[in-house]
């Protein structure tokens, strides 16, 4: 009696044994078609939809309506009248006729992104002993003196969601005139170039420059904008990497060896 209990108990055993392991080889089976169920069709449309698309088109470099082509941005034909500034300045007395240069004014930040507009203390570098006698002038002196600022009236400005860098630009060969018209002939400064988007495109496209998201918005979901650049080199090899290569069938097998599960061993059923 006691043998066939024995015999009859590891009888019992070996079915438990073998119905775990049918279980976990039902669970496995389970897992891996659940998996292709999910990434296969993600790769398939991919697929139909890389040999569906049409063949790239390069961006037009065609000027919008109401502008012209030029060099750098493209020109607006018929641009408004300049803004009425707080003193009149005259860019072609200063650059044409003395000779001066934009950055003697418009002083660059430390890492040359921004421009600076020119305060009365430093128009006063030069006019504490030129032209003093000009209304303009003594005005501009008044300011100094109480260290209140020049509230110029601004010609272009971009977005606060556009990255802009003047130092990038300028180190690439890019000319004040591409983006502010022919400065050093102006006595009254008019907004004259299209900066919109579709300006900014036109440009680079023309010049070879990148186009992408990134150039201008460099954003992300979790700090809100990509670390600056340490170098103008790395931001330019930031904007032209190469894209990341599609989904293919080797990388959803690796997915799947990833997640085997474990051995039989380390479950107590």
């Amino acid at each position: 009696m006691r043998v066939s209990e024995k015999a009859c108990e590891g009888v019992k055993a070996r079915g438990t044994g073998n119905a775990r392991e049918q279980i976990l080889r039902d669970l496995r089976v389970n897992l891996s078609v659940l998996l292709l169920f999910l990434l296969v069709p993600t790769f398939v449309c991919a697929k139909a939809n890389a040999q569906d698309a049409p063949a790239a088109v390069a961006p037009s470099t065609a000027p919008a309506p109401g502008t012209v082509a030029s060099s750098g941005a493209p020109t607006i034909a018929n641009p408004p009248a300049g803004p009425t500034q707080p003193v009149a300045f005259s860019h072609k007395k200063h650059i044409a006729e003395a000779k001066m240069g934009c950055n003697d004014c418009h002083e660059p930040s430390r890492n040359g992104a921004t421009v600076a507009m020119p305060q009365p203390t430093k128009c006063m570098l030069c006019h504490a002993a030129i032209a003093t006698d000009k209304p303009d002038i003594q005005r501009i002196a008044e300011a100094a003196k109480a260290n209140e600022p020049m509230q110029w009236v601004r010609i272009y400005r971009v977005p606060s969601f556009v990255q802009f860098s003047h130092k990038t630009h300028t180190d690439t060969g890019a000319k004040c005139e591409d983006c502010h018209g022919a400065v050093a002939e102006k006595d009254v400064m008019a907004k004259e170039k299209d900066l919109s988007m579709g300006g900014c495109i036109s440009c680079h496209t023309a010049k070879s420059a990148p186009t992408g998201c990134d150039t201008c918005h460099q954003l992300n979901s979790v700090q809100l904008r990509s670390p600056a650049a340490a170098t103008d080199e790395a931001l330019v090899a930031r904007l032209t990497r190469p894209e990341a290569p599609p989904v293919s069938i080797l990388a959803i097998h690796r997915f799947l060896a990833a997640v085997a599960l474990p051995s039989t061993s380390n479950f107590a059923l």
